[in-house]
């Protein structure tokens, strides 16, 4: 009977020590799912989850999205780091405490992917934060991956680049790319900046819900 007692508390043991490994198994992060899902199933609400994290010599920032307001050009935007595109490229236009400008290959300001989008216009401001795509001089229908953020609040908006993100932490890094002297808008390329700005790497992440 002794003997049947412990039997039967050995198993009641085991049985919490397979419960206690279960739960400290490793769990999947929230969003990893997201990251992985292909590019033509991301939906709106997903596109609204992701950032964008910017590493640059002078620091950090992250990039949200208005995917309600500009999908196509958020997709393309995710599409092009999620290949690396920008790892490595620089900031090639400085306009000292008005806004920075980066995404072109070339670093002419006339360079981008290969292909042009047909640009999205909405009615999100020019203020302080904003991303929006950039395009060459006088080319307005000539949007790729040139990109820029706004470091003052210009008050309204316009139909020749269009706003498709916000900067949702690290503007004191853009404050300090935008410190740059450059070279001024009568110079070839305009507004380039006397230091070498690199991006060095682009990293999408998901928001974790609270």
């Amino acid at each position: 009977m002794r003997s049947r007692k412990i039997f039967i508390l050995a198993a009641f043991f085991l049985a919490l020590s397979v419960c206690d490994n279960r739960k400290s198994a490793p769990v999947k992060p929230t969003g990893e799912d997201l990251l992985r899902k292909p590019l033509d199933q991301i939906t709106a609400s997903d596109l609204k989850r992701l950032r964008v994290l910017v590493k640059t010599d002078y620091g950090n920032f992250v990039i949200g999205f208005y995917p309600e307001k500009a999908p196509t050009l958020v997709k393309n935007f995710v599409k092009l780091v999620q290949q690396g595109f920008y790892d490595d490229l620089s900031f090639h236009m400085v306009v000292p405490r008005y806004m920075v400008i980066a995404g072109d290959p070339t670093g002419t300001g006339n360079g981008g992917p290969g292909y042009w989008l047909k640009p999205e216009y909405n009615d999100l401001p020019h203020k302080r934060g904003a991303v929006g795509y950039s395009h060459p001089p006088y080319q307005p229908k000539q949007i790729g991956s040139q990109f820029y953020v706004m470091l003052i609040d210009y008050g309204k908006y316009t139909n020749a680049y269009p706003v498709f993100g916000y900067v949702e932490k690290g503007m004191e890094t853009l404050d300090r790319i935008g410190d740059i002297p450059s070279s001024g808008g009568s110079s070839t390329p305009p507004w380039q900046p006397t230091v070498k700005i690199k991006i060095l790497s682009m990293e999408l992440m998901v928001e974790q819900s609270q």
